[in-house]
């Protein structure tokens, strides 16, 4: 038990940061969070949903194995209590949250050990809320970006996988699966893209010389694409996905 090794190797606070997109601040209404919930953020990172939630007034509290990624969130977000911990054996108490936000991260779990975990510190009647950032099925240049990426996969494990879905439908412990769907736009310039691109696990571990190579192809294709080539502002689109089940008591 422990985290995944792509992911132990691939994320680095600072570039996470720089390169990664926040969420639409629709995600919160089907999460139920509001300013009377206790919410966990899983796995929380440099806390880019922990900032949304924290906005509305909930109480936050955040969960994150990679002290790298912590010592961001903590300059981040020097309000908010962070622990150092892993979702398949997190260092709460029991019946502690009315919601169990996992945002970028359900796909790395041991859902096995999690699940048990996550029911373990909700609330009877809480709310396990998986978000995710989803850049599949896109067209025109966006999508010609991010084969660069992808031709590195691998078997990186990812939310295009169904693994995540059989397991929550295979647990007794929740209940059928909800999902919303949000558009949503990162502004960045094209240093912001390059770290995009960095934050990527499966790029960040690959060996030097090929991962420089990625970021100079990514460099490239923003210089030469037509319809990036003229742009100093970039508009990278997501599709976030909110999928959430409820406690079974």
């Amino acid at each position: 038990m422990g985290v995944h090794p792509t992911a132990a190797h691939g994320f680095h606070g600072d570039v996470y940061e720089r390169g990664r997109p926040g969420y639409p601040a629709d995600v919160i209404g089907p999460l139920g969070i509001t300013s009377d919930t206790a919410v966990c953020d899983v796995g929380c990172g440099t806390g880019k949903f922990t900032r949304l939630a924290a906005d509305t007034g909930a109480r936050v509290v955040g969960v994150e194995p990679l002290t790298d990624m912590v010592g961001v969130f903590t300059r981040a977000l020097p309000d908010v209590p962070v622990v150092v911990g892993i979702a398949e054996a997190l260092p709460l108490r029991e019946r502690s949250f009315d919601v169990v936000v996992c945002a970028s991260v359900f796909h790395w779990l041991n859902h096995d050990l999690a699940l048990p975990e996550f029911h373990r510190v909700l609330r009877p009647g809480g709310r396990l809320g998986i978000v995710w950032n989803r850049r599949d099925k896109l067209t025109g240049w966006s999508a010609d970006f991010w084969r660069i990426t992808e031709a590195h996969r691998g078997d990186t494990p990812g939310y295009r996988s169904s693994a995540w879905s059989d397991a929550l439908e295979a647990s007794d412990l929740f209940g059928p699966i909800e999902e919303q769907w949000f558009d949503h736009v990162q502004r960045t310039d094209v240093e912001g893209l390059i770290a995009r691109v960095a934050s990527i696990s499966f790029i960040e571990t690959l060996p030097p010389a090929a991962r420089d190579a990625v970021l100079q192809e990514s460099r490239d294709f923003l210089a030469t694409h037509p319809d990036t080539r003229d742009q100093t502002v970039f508009e990278l689109p997501y599709r976030t996905a909110v999928y959430t089940v409820s406690r079974v008591d």
